[in-house]
């Protein structure tokens, strides 16, 4: 397993979006939520869709890192960064985006995803682990590992918390490595898949 502390990592580029669009929907292509809520025909480019606006939203605020061999990526919303009233949001909001990444048979799953993603965010400040995911093929090797503590770091260098959501329960022991720990659970409707809901406090200096 490669050594965490040996990856270098960097801020995303605006010209990186489309690549690591692609990436992530590669990392994502078994994830429950999004099997739910994405068309299922051509998922991986509705899911390259879903995220382009995402990470070129949240490119300028600094929380889009990506490893030194372009194998893994997050998706970080640091404190401060505007709300559902734009910003990152704004795009999941466009009706048009929803029917392209959705389809017109699952556009109200995906409202629900939305929705749920805005009711479930904790009212204090934080930094919030959007996405993270690594390249099939270079799972294992320790880049993931590197993108968290790269900004676990800086929140605890800023005495801040961080939260995530996963649908995918195998992930929680992960993430507990870390120091996060499951606070909740949320329920999509419609059948849909349950979010566990993990936290992870400020550290002593």
């Amino acid at each position: 397993m490669e050594n965490p502390a040996l990856t270098n990592i960097r801020a995303a580029r605006p010209d990186d979006t489309g690549p690591l669009a692609a990436l992530l929907a590669r990392a994502f292509a078994a994830d429950p939520v999004f099997d739910w809520c994405l068309r299922p025909w051509s998922r991986r480019r509705a899911a390259e869709q879903f995220f382009a606006p995402l990470i070129a939203d949240a490119i300028p605020h600094g929380g889009v890192r990506v490893d030194d061999g372009e194998t893994a990526c997050a998706v970080w919303l640091p404190p401060g960064v505007p709300d559902s009233g734009g910003g990152v949001w704004a795009a999941w909001k466009n009706y048009l985006w929803m029917l392209r990444v959705a389809s017109p048979l699952r556009v109200s799953r995906l409202k629900s995803v939305i929705r749920l993603s805005e009711e479930v965010h904790p009212p204090e400040p934080c930094y919030h682990l959007l996405f993270i995911g690594s390249l099939p093929d270079a799972r294992g090797n320790g880049r993931a590992a590197a993108l968290l503590k790269d900004m676990l770091a800086a929140a605890d260098k800023a005495g801040m918390s961080a939260f995530l959501e996963t649908a995918d329960a195998t992930n929680i022991g992960y993430y507990e490595r870390f120091g996060f720990n499951v606070t909740g659970h949320a329920q999509l409707p419609q059948g849909g898949p349950a979010i566990n809901l993990m936290w992870r406090g400020t550290r002593p200096d």
